[in-house]
């Protein structure tokens, strides 16, 4: 029985094994035929008919369908086609004229020139703490720039990027994207920082020199620039003030309430002429 048994092993090991030398015959025939093959046609007709030729055209055709697909599409909505094309046009155009973290620092240093050559007492005081303030973080390095594509962000932030600090470097003590709207300082959109911009519009005009004056000469509407109003509001300046009998009584007893009690009814001419003690 066990003689049997070897004898079976035996001729199945050597069945098999004359089954892989086929198998291997045949694939070392089928591989040398191939390379035959190859070997009689040029370069670009084995790169044509490789692997990667076969996926490049493949991926060539679904872009020939896809651009038919685009242009008999335009065709039967040409205003549908148009608003897209718009749209494509005007984002290109944006991300073209994105301002830059350059073109930020050459505007802060534009207006901070500008204040610059102003008296303190012209200053407006929008545009000067607001000037200094970006300036500061500047120096402070706090100032950081995002570009989104379409538009720039200048926003800031709690520490230098070299500190290291503990509060600089943990990952928990870190503002939340919930307070990120209350640190932007300044947005770019279409080579213009708009905020800056706004800031600096009445650069010139020192709103704290007009608190004192009448509330109908203290703002004026666009349409009383230039106009026959506006003329007679600059002459009023200059004429003398008039009062009435009322109101010349009025301030005489204001007057008599806010002075010392020791000097009403007092003559003065008594006053003048009594020894100094």
């Amino acid at each position: 029985m066990a003689a049997a048994r070897v004898c079976r092993r035996w001729c199945s090991t050597a069945a098999r094994a004359a089954g892989d030398t086929g198998l291997t015959a045949a694939a070392r025939a089928g591989a040398e035929s191939q390379r035959v093959t190859a070997g009689k046609g040029s370069r670009w007709e084995r790169l044509r008919d490789g692997r990667m030729g076969l996926w490049w055209k493949g991926l060539l055709r679904d872009y020939k369908e896809a651009c038919r697909d685009v242009f008999a599409g335009a065709r039967e909505r040409p205003g549908k086609a148009a608003l897209y094309l718009s749209l494509l046009g005007g984002a290109g155009a944006c991300c073209h004229w994105n301002p830059s973290e350059a073109s930020f620092e050459s505007s802060l240093l534009e207006a901070s020139n500008t204040l610059l050559l102003l008296s303190p007492w012209i200053r407006s005081g929008d545009s000067d703490g607001h000037v200094q303030g970006l300036t500061k973080l500047r120096n402070q390095g706090r100032l950081r720039y995002q570009s989104l594509g379409l538009l720039s962000l200048v926003y800031e932030a709690p520490f230098h990027p070299d500190s290291s600090l503990y509060e600089a470097r943990c990952q928990s003590l870190r503002p939340r994207w919930l307070h990120f709207p209350s640190r932007v300082l300044d947005l770019g959109f279409c080579c213009r920082w708009w905020i800056l911009e706004r800031k600096m519009r009445d650069f010139d005009i020192n709103e704290q020199e007009f608190r004192n004056l009448p509330p109908h000469l203290r703002t004026i509407s666009p349409k009383q620039l230039r106009s026959q109003e506006n003329e007679r509001l600059y002459e009023e300046k200059y004429r003398p003030v008039s009062l009435s009998e009322e109101e010349i009584a009025r301030a005489e007893s204001e007057e008599s309430a806010i002075s010392p009690p020791s000097t009403r009814g007092s003559n003065p001419e008594m006053q003048a002429a009594s020894p100094l003690v």
